[in-house]
């Protein structure tokens, strides 16, 4: 790795195993190693190439860490997706990566789950105009980008994208500042904040 993890960042919170990486300035081939044929060939059709060093470095930092929890090789992982689009490990470990600004964030657990960091100087005009990233602000007095963050979480969480926020409601937030969604199909997730390094702002989320 050009440059090493953001402080070895690394937690549990709502059951969820978290590890928070950071992306390098340049591509390590060895990285490409660790990824499917089918993510190589993807990796080369990025035409930018820091969309390029994002993909890579995401995927192999994630093979490397399930590699780690199942005991099996980074490279034979088979890594899916659901039916809606979603990747999960087709052995049944649940997870989910998401990168922003040079930061990675992994999640992974025995429930459906939804992790999201973003840059905390994001722009936040279209976010904040939500519906639901609005009442997130307005019931915990976080920033928005900080709100959405919740939203995006529990939206991954429930699988289905963007599409899962058609109809999603919040419930409430609790005493530990734990925020509560219900989906149209009367999906519960819970979803709370954290803060793996400096300058971001993350959530992790999971189907109650």
């Amino acid at each position: 790795m050009n440059a090493p993890p953001i402080d070895e960042w690394r937690g549990r919170v709502l059951g969820v195993e978290l590890r928070a990486f950071a992306l390098p300035e340049r591509l390590d081939e060895a990285d490409l190693d660790e990824l499917s044929d089918a993510e190589r060939a993807r990796a080369a059709g990025f035409g930018a190439a820091r969309r390029r060093i994002e993909y890579v470095t995401a995927r192999a930092l994630l093979r490397r860490t399930l590699g780690a929890v199942l005991a099996v090789a980074p490279s034979a992982i088979p890594i899916v997706a659901d039916d809606f689009g979603k990747p999960q490990h087709a052995g049944g470990l649940q997870f989910n990566l998401s990168h922003s600004g040079r930061a990675v964030l992994i999640g992974w657990g025995a429930r459906p789950l939804g992790v999201d960091v973003e840059t905390a100087q994001r722009p936040a005009r279209y976010i904040g105009r939500l519906k639901i990233v609005a009442e997130v602000v307005a019931a915990t007095s976080l920033e928005p980008v900080a709100a959405f963050t919740l939203v995006e979480a529990a939206s991954k969480a429930v699988g289905r994208g963007i599409g899962a926020l058609k109809g999603m409601t919040l419930l409430g937030v609790d005493a530990a500042s734990e925020v509560r969604f219900a989906t149209r199909d009367a999906v519960t997730i819970r979803a709370t904040t954290i803060e793996p390094a400096k300058d971001y702002v993350a959530a992790v989320a999971v189907l109650a």
